[in-house]
């Protein structure tokens, strides 16, 4: 009997020692200074999760971070594995004198999303500091001017780009470079469809406008069955061509391309008058553009109305008002001429 609890403790001993985690980590550069980058190594002998504390109130939940300190000074440096607080280890940093570098407000920079660059200067005697940022041609500032501290600013292509800053401290010159990254989203499109049968489309990132681009197969067969001239409401089929006769008080009309704000009731329609919006019984007819020449969109999700005219693609949010009287003024989408047809994919991608 007493063989087997020997036994049965030595095996459980075996298996506390293989499941025994050696928390560790290391940096470089050794003596960092303030504002540099220190790379944090994780050493562990294993692990799931790791939650790191830098001494200045910042953190980290990646297994090997990157850290910048703003301030030089002694920091006390904590790595804990899988959440235990007996898988720790803690080590003392001190971060020396300062070199000038700028940080991003995000890590990750998406396409058309908002990221600040803020230079990061240890500046304790309060010298006048300059600066003078120079940005790729697919960045655009979004506030503050380019000789400001920081600047608010996003990128309309995806890939790597390099910002630099020219930074003078007292006496003391710096010119500093950094690539940064930017990452692709998924978003809504206007599809178009031109006069030659070719479709187009133009993705909305953030209620910004991204350059137009080929549609997807996908895009191409959602636009071969859209119609903006017969809708369905009520199980009435009101075709374009004899709308007149149906609603008379848009006899005086002839009618190319029409669309319905259902939940309003009211018609947009691309007539020999222009773009006109009325009341679903054809009372207080408003002419929004009298330059429209075709293709238009109802665009409920979003709450817009797309039309195409003389000089590209218009948009403007749905009018609410009873009168049909609108308050803004169109968006200019792009130059496109002889669009055909403009559906609306909900659908990010």
């Amino acid at each position: 009997m007493k063989k087997s609890i020997i036994i049965c403790f030595a095996l459980a001993m075996i298996a506390v020692g293989c499941n025994r985690v050696t928390v560790d980590f290391n940096f470089s550069p050794a003596e960092p200074k303030a504002g540099q980058s220190v790379k944090f190594n994780n050493t562990s002998s294993a692990g799931e999760s790791w939650a790191w504390t830098f001494g200045d109130n910042t953190t980290s939940r990646l297994k090997h971070p990157s850290k910048v300190f703003s301030r030089p000074g002694e920091y006390v440096v904590t790595l804990m594995v899988d959440s235990a607080k007996y898988k720790t280890m803690s080590k003392s940093i001190t971060v020396y004198d300062t070199i000038p570098t700028f940080v991003a407000s995000e890590d990750s920079i998406l396409l058309y999303h908002d990221v600040e660059l803020k230079a990061n200067v240890y500046n304790p005697f309060g010298h006048t500091l300059t600066f003078e940022w120079t940005l790729p041609a697919n960045a655009v500032l979004h506030s503050g001017e380019l000789t400001d501290e920081s600047i608010v600013v996003y990128f309309t292509k995806k890939g790597s780009e390099k910002v630099m800053l020219k930074l003078q401290q007292k006496d003391q010159k710096f010119d500093i470079e950094k690539t940064v990254n930017i990452f692709d989203v998924q978003a809504p499109s206007i599809l178009m469809q031109i006069a030659d049968g070719s479709v187009v489309r133009q993705r909305i990132i953030n209620d910004r406008l991204e350059d137009i681009s080929a549609a997807t197969s996908l895009d191409v067969l959602a636009v071969a069955a859209a119609s903006d001239t017969a809708v369905i409401f009520n199980g009435v089929t009101f075709y374009a061509n004899e709308l007149g006769t149906t609603i008379p008080a848009l006899a005086d009309l002839q009618v190319a391309h029409l669309q319905i704000d259902a939940m309003a009731q009211k018609w947009y329609l691309s007539t020999n008058q222009g773009l006109v919006v009325t009341n679903f019984d054809g009372s207080d007819k408003v002419v929004i553009d009298e330059k429209a020449s075709g293709a238009l969109c109802v665009d409920a999700t979003r709450n817009r109305l797309y039309w195409a005219s003389e000089d590209g693609v218009y948009a403007l949010p749905l009018i609410k008002s009873k009168n049909n009287q609108f308050t803004t003024d169109p968006v200019k989408y792009n130059n496109l001429n002889n669009v055909d047809l403009i559906i609306v994919n909900n659908t990010p991608q």
